[in-house]
């Protein structure tokens, strides 16, 4: 797949609620073949079936993407809440959520981990990520959560890179449930306080 996109001079990089007056980059980044979860990097099925779901509604779009970057689901006692951000600096780089559950380090099984994030290919390699995750530290801080799990495959090397900057300690190395068996992740802790 072959990414175009025409950017321009950035600035720094901040983490936004998504909302509709920014919905237009990340609305350029699907039509670029970009998707916002990494599993589904290349599936151009899944790209287009967002990009059309966003041209038919955009508010809808919106609301369903996560009310005001934030959402809770689970009927259990501890729902999992969402906090979603879109990566920004002064346009549409991507986006980074966190993923917990109140008074807890757990997660339920099928949550690999308490972040996930994806750069749009344009934009990556010039320090975006590790920016992003460390501000989504500071989120996770202010949350109350002391440690958050983070989790990259054994061979996404810039992945890992990231982690390790915001001072990711490598803790596991195996597949997660919610994943293909054959797939390896690494496991690592980070502490948001420590982040930065």
């Amino acid at each position: 797949m072959t990414f175009a996109y025409t950017a321009m001079p950035a600035g720094p990089v901040i983490l936004l609620p998504p909302d509709l007056e920014n919905l237009s980059g990340f609305e350029a980044a699907l039509a670029a073949g970009w998707s916002p979860d990494p599993r589904r990097a290349g599936d151009e099925a899944y790209v287009y079936g967002e990009l059309q779901r966003l041209r038919q509604d955009r508010s809808s779009f919106l609301g369903n993407l996560i009310p005001d970057g934030r959402r809770c689901t689970g009927s259990g006692s501890l729902p999992l809440t969402t906090r979603l951000f879109w990566i920004w600096d002064g346009e549409f780089c991507g986006s980074i959520s966190l993923r917990f559950q109140a008074c807890t380090e757990e997660l339920p099984p099928e949550v690999s981990g308490h972040v996930g994030y994806s750069v749009v290919p344009w934009k990556q390699r010039n320090g975006h990520a590790t920016a992003a995750l460390s501000l989504l530290m500071a989120v996770a801080s202010k949350e109350g959560l002391d440690r958050v799990v983070v989790l990259c495959n054994e061979d996404n090397d810039a992945s890992r890179r990231v982690i390790e900057r915001n001072g990711g300690e490598l803790f596991m190395r195996g597949p997660h449930p919610s994943d293909r068996p054959d797939q390896i992740k690494l496991y690592f802790w980070l502490k948001p306080g420590a982040a930065g």
